[in-house]
């Protein structure tokens, strides 16, 4: 499995939820590889025509967003207000 986590810079809930997925992912027993993609600044990612908006493959409407990929198929997400809770991390990665 792949996942994705998607970032911006000086952003509080990236802050917040980037240390608790990496603690999850190290713990699990899953075999997942983890990038890291950033958005840019706040100005940057503001913009409704920021690429990672428009994106036909991601429609982020908010960072961090954790995206759980496999076999060219996103199987699941976590949006920016529930990418830092570990059950939900948990879940995710467990696919269920």
């Amino acid at each position: 499995m792949l996942s994705l986590i998607v970032l911006a810079y000086n952003c509080s809930y990236c802050v917040r939820a980037e240390p608790v997925i990496y603690k999850k992912l190290e713990a699990s027993s899953d075999d997942v590889a983890l990038l890291r993609a950033y958005v840019g600044d706040r100005p940057t990612w503001r913009n409704p025509n920021h690429p990672w908006r428009v994106d036909p493959r991601f429609k982020l409407t908010g960072v961090p967003t954790l995206i759980s990929w496999e076999n060219d198929t996103i199987k699941g997400r976590l949006e920016d207000h529930e990418a830092h809770l570990e059950d939900k991390i948990d879940a995710l990665v467990s696919g269920k």
